[in-house]
């Protein structure tokens, strides 16, 4: 992208050192930074640090893959309830990490919130503390708050990309504040200060649009599909606790997968035949 932005200016003409104006950077990037401290707190801070990293290095973890994981592994754990009852699922959820089933599936177990939400949701089907319908209210209630914190980033990176126009033509007046202090001087001169001038409007839309919008989108992609793995593991679990074998469970949760990650049908049942060993 910024490639094909300079060699189209050079093509046309353009000197590249006419738009590297340190000063317009400080002033742009220092606003923009400045108006996000303002807006967040430090943990958010630090959250949409994380993001924009996660986003540049062009992570979406979940795929195909590991929704073959997924649904395997909740396979096999519905088969043992369905066979030795609720309670042989007991030392699986109280530590994951020494588990033979969850052993099995290492995307699953990198998958910290996945995880986190499985197993705290199969300890309570395990406890008998909540009934089928309440158990769907409150992985709703999990699934919204999930949503919610993972959009507060979202939320200030936005705010500034929407003001980093406006913070451009700031930077654009400043710059024009100085040259008609040099208003008298040499044509070069004037020239000069107008062209550094004009760069932050550009450096501004271009952050903006070229930048900051598609992270964001990148981001909020990337939440996405976290929702729906979340989303799967509650329509599996609600599916088994509501009566349903472990193959029809399964099933439930696979027909819920976004259609570019789900795997067939067949792929599932000689994953599923294979964990059964």
């Amino acid at each position: 992208m910024l490639v094909c932005v300079l060699t189209g200016y050079s093509m046309s003409g353009g000197q590249i050192g006419a738009i590297l104006h340190p000063a317009e950077y400080i002033t742009i990037l220092g606003a923009a930074a400045g108006t996000a401290v303002i807006m967040a707190p430090m943990k958010i801070l630090k959250k949409i640090i994380a993001s924009v990293i996660g986003a540049l290095k062009g992570g979406h973890k979940l795929g195909k893959s590991a929704y073959m994981e997924l649904l395997t592994c909740l396979f096999q754990l519905f088969s043992l309830a369905r066979k030795q009852g609720l309670l042989a699922l007991e030392s699986h959820v109280s530590d994951p990490h020494k588990s033979d089933i969850f052993s099995k599936y290492p995307k699953l177990m990198k998958d910290h919130h996945a995880l986190e939400f499985l197993v705290e949701s199969l300890r309570l089907i395990i406890d008998g503390s909540v009934q089928a319908d309440e158990l769907g209210q409150l992985l709703d209630t999990s699934l919204e708050t999930h949503h919610a914190e993972a959009h507060m980033p979202i939320n200030v990176m936005t705010r500034v990309g929407d003001g980093l126009p406006g913070i451009g033509i700031v930077g654009a007046v400043l710059g024009i504040i100085i040259t008609m202090g040099a208003i008298d001087g040499p044509p070069s001169e004037v020239g000069h200060k107008v062209a550094a001038a004009l760069v932050g409007t550009f450096l501004g839309v271009f952050f903006a649009y070229c930048l900051i919008n598609p992270i964001i989108v990148s981001i909020e992609q990337e939440h996405a599909e976290e929702e729906k793995f979340l989303e799967v593991i509650k329509v599996g679990l609600l599916s088994f606790v509501g009566g349903a074998t472990p193959g029809t469970a399964i099933e439930y949760a696979r027909r819920s997968v976004f259609s570019f990650d789900r795997p067939s049908a067949e792929e599932i049942d000689k994953a599923c035949k294979a964990a059964r060993g």
